[in-house]
C-alpha cells in the first residue's frame, strides 16, 4: 500500500490494491506458491507517473520488476540495490534522470538490466562489471557519456550490450571483443573515434553489430565474412571508414542487412 500511495494512477489500474484482498491477488503482482511473497511486480504500460517509492526496496523476494513504458521521473531509487534476488529490472521508456545507481551492482543475480530511453546522465558505472550473470545490458537513448569501463570485460555471460544514442566517446576498447557470448552489440549514435577493434570481428556468436553514426576511421578486415559466421545485420553508416569492402562478406550466408553508406570505401 505504501508503494501505491506514492504513484499517480490516472487510469485506476491500482484501484484494487486495498486491504480487502491479499496482495498476491492484486493486479500486476505475482507471488510464489510456497511462501506467498511477491516474486514479480509488473506495472508496465499502465500510464503511471511521479516517482518510484523507496518502499519498493522492502520487497525481499522479487525476481522481476517491470516498470517500463510509464512516465516515472526523478532519479532511479538506490533502494533497488536491496533486491538481492532480482533477476530482471525493466525501467526503460520513462523519464528517469540522474546517474545509474552504483549499488545496482549488489543485485548479483541480475540477468537483464534495461534502462533504455530515459534521461540518464553521467558515466557507465564501473561497479556494473561485477554483475557476472548479466545477459542483457540495455542503456540506449540516454545522455550517458565517458568511456566504456574496462570492468565490462567481466560480464562473461553478456549476450546483449546496447548503448546506442548516448554521448559515449573516446576509442572503442578491446573490452566488447572479449565477450565471447555476445550476440548483439549496439554502439551506434555516439562519439567514438579511432578504429574498430579487430577483436569485435572475432566474436563468432555475434548476430547484430551497430557502430554507425560515429567518427570511426580505418578499414575492415579482409576475412570479416568468415570470422562472423552468424552475423545478420551490420550497421557502419556515417563514419570515416576507408579501404575496400571485403569480398569475404559474400560468405556471410546469414547476413540480411548491411548499412555502410556515408563512408569513404573504395572499389578494388
Amino acid at each position: 500500500m505504501k508503494v501505491k500511495a506514492r504513484i499517480v494512477d490516472p487510469s485506476g489500474f491500482l484501484s484494487l490494491w486495498n486491504d480487502s484482498s491479499h496482495f498476491c491477488d492484486w493486479d500486476g503482482v505475482t507471488c510464489g506458491r510456497k511462501h506467498r511473497r511477491v516474486t514479480v511486480l509488473n506495472l508496465s504500460s499502465k500510464n503511471l507517473f511521479r516517482v518510484v517509492p523507496p518502499h519498493i526496496g522492502n520487497l525481499s523476494f522479487p525476481r522481476g520488476v517491470h516498470l517500463e513504458n510509464n512516465s516515472f521521473h526523478a532519479k532511479i531509487p538506490p533502494h533497488f540495490g536491496r533486491l538481492l534476488r532480482l533477476q530482471e529490472l525493466f525501467l526503460n521508456n520513462n523519464s528517469f534522470n540522474g546517474e545509474i545507481p552504483s549499488n545496482l551492482s549488489y543485485c548479483s543475480n541480475l540477468l537483464i538490466l534495461n534502462l533504455g530511453y530515459n534521461m540518464l546522465k553521467g558515466n557507465l558505472q564501473t561497479e556494473l562489471g561485477s554483475l557476472s550473470k548479466l545477459q542483457g545490458l540495455i542503456l540506449q537513448a540516454n545522455g550517458l557519456m565517458g568511456n566504456i569501463p574496462p570492468s565490462i570485460r567481466n560480464l562473461s555471460s553478456l549476450q546483449r550490450f546496447k548503448i546506442t544514442l548516448n554521448n559515449f566517446g573516446g576509442t572503442i576498447p578491446e573490452t566488447p571483443g572479449q565477450l565471447r557470448n555476445l550476440k548483439v552489440l549496439y554502439l551506434g549514435g555516439n562519439k567514438f573515434v579511432g578504429t574498430i577493434p579487430i577483436s569485435i570481428f572475432n566474436i563468432s556468436a555475434l548476430a547484430h553489430l551497430d557502430v554507425g553514426d560515429n567518427q570511426l576511421e580505418g578499414g575492415l578486415p579482409g576475412d570479416l565474412g568468415f570470422t562472423l559466421p552468424n552475423i545478420k545485420s551490420i550497421s557502419m553508416w556515417h563514419n570515416h571508414l576507408t579501404g575496400p569492402i571485403p569480398e569475404s562478406i559474400s560468405n556471410a550466408s546469414n547476413l540480411e542487412i548491411i548499412q555502410i553508406d556515408q563512408n569513404n570505401f573504395t572499389r578494388k
